[in-house]
């Protein structure tokens, strides 16, 4: 079970003491590229300076009047131009985003004063020439102004996501589980089943570029489209930022509250909570041992059922008289004594009642934190450090109303707990450390090693471990009929307590994650760029499922690996911007394979005791090339044409979750023990499952209409 305990004392701490304090910002990777002449003659002037002010990121034109300055952390800047013998021109607000080419232009008028400077407002312009594919970029600036604090929320409002009425996402109508979804070039998902850490705190984003069409050669493993998310940088300057929410009591569903006793909607308010109708009405009760109780054999007088009714039917949460808080901090700023050491931490903690009375929690709880530490060994070289966690006490019913238990059991059944579906247990954490080797203006590497290990478990209720193998519905003693005979709903049978169809499985899966990837980009000329690398991942995923009803099991430990690599070109001339380049993805489930499907364990016939003598020979490596093209085409500063083609791969699921009813992945392997003693298959994952694929194209247009694009 987490503890959050301890969280909430430090994080209400900090809330205490950083409340008044204000924000600020930084963090990694877009250019800026443009060209400086004379604002007389427009000739190209040669040697000219351009800085980007408050950083030591810089260039020189060259004999075109041609520079451009890479590896820029997405914010926003000012630019200085400068040349002896011209008025020294600054350029304020220019945006730099994630992958994105700014071009900042400067013309230059000439003084004879020593010192002669104008500054100069960048217009951001609305139409991007060099977007290839249907993307978003979303700032720190543009997060700090939205109506929420939550991820998923935020997303839900771009165009190309949309969000169910159980908070899951879709991209393009593909599941959430065909998105890449990357932090600090950590892919941060569950090895196992895709499934994304989506509760990054938006205090710590400085960018996130959000990709729903094709996509560069460079990302892989995804379908539908990629999240990129940049977390912030500490700077020289202390940056604080805190913020508290509240939500009030209410009740957060349509129709009678569950525990509203004042309404005659519900029969038991009328009927059963008062002892006279027990009185009166004996033969539509019964006793413990189901004799009615106008049988002279009850065991029950109608004051004793009616206590025991009412003992057994209480609120099992006080759902709708509860309030919710949500509060973030995030500080960040340099760290002394050393120099060019500069950290960045966010924490943020979350308390919610549950959105129905039937949850076993009480309330939801969630931590989350991440951290970034950023050390410029020298101009040239810089070393990072990040990560994240993830704490959550939740369970269904919490955030959501389940309507698959409301469907089945109805309204009667808001004695009962959703049992089913268990006690569930979520743990994440991820760290990456990131080398950056500038080796001249134009070429730089990056070097990167990441663990991510997640934890979620299913589990009885804590103090019914017997419920797992005992454990069976429990009803009132309620037999209530018209008068045509028929049960009356609310008012025959209901169930209550921890039980209503059991548990349907229980399990721990421990998926750790190691990945080593390098990239290295060099810009040619003001033109051309050049990008290339590749990453390899090795997985540890420790398993152990178990399904209640079919005495089905799996337990052991897999060793998949998988890896790739990429090289693309970017081209960007005036009218033309072209995205071009190839991937190769593989994977080997590192296993092996069953070649007797009718026998895979070579069990069959064998006598207790007697050794197995399966078939077996091992996994194969699978692997795909992807070609990528991605082309737009400026037709003006307010008009662009973009095109997209590409192959995309993913290998499925290394396995999934639940009863093992649906084999969904490569290496699921349950067993059933028949009373034998020897096991049996109950399913096998498919070593030889073959690698999804999308081919996808796309055509779009882009057009800026006074201001509205």
């Amino acid at each position: 079970m987490v503890n959050l305990n301890k969280y909430k004392v430090i994080f209400c701490t900090i809330i205490l003491a950083l409340i008044l304090l204000p924000q600020n910002s930084f963090a990694a990777a877009g250019k800026i590229v443009g060209r400086i002449v004379d604002a007389s003659t427009k000739q190209p002037i040669a040697g000219a300076n351009v800085l980007i002010e408050g950083s030591s990121m810089g260039a020189a034109t060259d004999l075109n009047g041609e520079y451009f300055i890479l590896n820029i952390p997405p914010g926003t800047y000012s630019v200085r131009a400068s040349i002896i013998g011209y008025r020294t021109v600054s350029q304020t607000g220019v945006d730099v985003k994630i992958n994105h080419t700014t071009n900042l232009d400067f013309q230059l008028e000439e003084t004879v004063l020593e010192y002669d400077a104008v500054v100069v407002n960048a217009e951001r312009p609305l139409v991007e020439k060099d977007k290839t594919s249907t993307r978003h970029f979303v700032s720190a600036e543009e997060i700090s102004v939205r109506p929420t604090n939550d991820f998923t929320s935020l997303l839900s409002v771009l165009p190309g996501i949309d969000q169910s009425s159980t908070g899951e996402l879709s991209v393009r109508r593909g599941s959430i589980d065909q998105v890449a979804f990357l932090i600090d070039g950590m892919r941060a998902s569950n090895p196992l089943d895709y499934e994304p850490y989506t509760n990054i705190n938006l205090s710590s984003v400085q960018e996130m570029e959000i990709i729903t069409g094709g996509f560069n050669a460079e990302y892989g493993q995804a379908q539908s489209g990629v999240f990129n998310i940049v977390t912030k940088e500490g700077s020289e300057k202390f940056q604080v930022f805190t913020e508290l929410r509240w939500t009030p009591p209410r009740k957060p569903h349509f129709g009678t509250a569950f525990y509203d006793y004042s309404t005659s909607r519900y029969w038991e308010n009328t009927h059963a909570r008062h002892l006279q109708w027990w009185i009166d009405n004996p033969d539509q009760w019964v006793d413990m041992q189901g004799i009615p109780g106008n049988d002279p054999n009850a065991g029950m007088t109608p004051e004793e059922a009616y206590n025991h009714y009412i003992q057994t039917h209480q609120p099992l949460t006080d759902y709708t008289n509860q309030s919710g808080y949500v509060g973030e901090v995030s500080i960040g700023g340099p760290l002394f004594p050393l120099n060019d050491l500069f950290f960045f931490a966010s924490g943020k903690f979350r308390s919610v009642p549950p959105v129905t009375g039937n949850s076993y929690r009480k309330r939801g709880e969630w931590f989350d934190g991440t951290f970034k530490l950023s050390y410029n060994i020298k101009p040239s070289l810089k070393l990072m450090a990040s990560g994240f966690v993830g704490l959550t006490e939740s369970n269904i019913g919490m955030e959501y109303i389940n309507e698959a238990f409301i469907s089945s059991y109805g309204l009667e059944s808001k004695y009962a707990y959703y049992d089913f579906s268990g006690y569930p247990v979520n743990k994440s954490n991820g760290q990456t450390i990131q080398l950056t080797h500038i080796l001249n203006p134009s070429t730089f590497y990056q070097i990167q090693f990441s663990r991510i290990y997640r934890l979620k478990s299913q589990s009885t209720f804590p103090g019914d471990e017997a419920g797992w193998e005992n454990g069976v519905p429990l009803t009132d003693n309620l037999r209530a009929v018209n008068e045509f005979g028929g049960s009356i709903p609310g008012g025959y049978s209901n169930y209550y307590g921890l039980y209503t169809s059991g548990y349907y499985y229980r399990g721990e899966d421990k998926n750790t994650d190691f990945t080593l990837s390098a990239d290295l980009t060099s810009q040619l000329n003001t033109k051309w760029q050049l990008k290339g690398g590749g990453d390899f991942s090795y997985y540890i995923l420790d398993r152990y499922q178990e399904a209640k009803a079919f005495n089905a099991i799996e337990v052991g430990k897999y060793f998949p690996y998988e890896g790739n690599l990429y090289f693309q070109n970017k081209l960007e001339f005036e009218g033309l911007i072209i995205n071009a380049g190839l991937r190769y993805d593989f994977y080997n489930s590192n296993n092996k394979n069953y070649e007797n499907l009718f026998d895979p364990f070579g069990t069959f016939g064998k006598a207790p005791g007697e050794p197995a003598t399966p078939q077996t020979s091992s996994t194969k490596t699978y692997g795909q090339l992807s070609p990528r093209l991605g082309v737009s085409h400026p037709i003006s500063e307010n008009t662009v044409l973009h095109f997209s083609y590409g192959h995309f791969f993913q290998r499925a699921n290394f396995g999934d979750y639940g009863e093992g009813t649906s084999v969904l992945g490569i290496l699921n392997t349950y067993l059933t023990d028949p009373g034998t003693g020897i096991y049996a298959p109950y399913n096998l994952g498919n070593r030889n499952l073959k690698p999804r694929k999308t081919v996808e194209y796309e055509l779009g247009v882009e057009h800026n209409i006074g201001g509205i694009v």
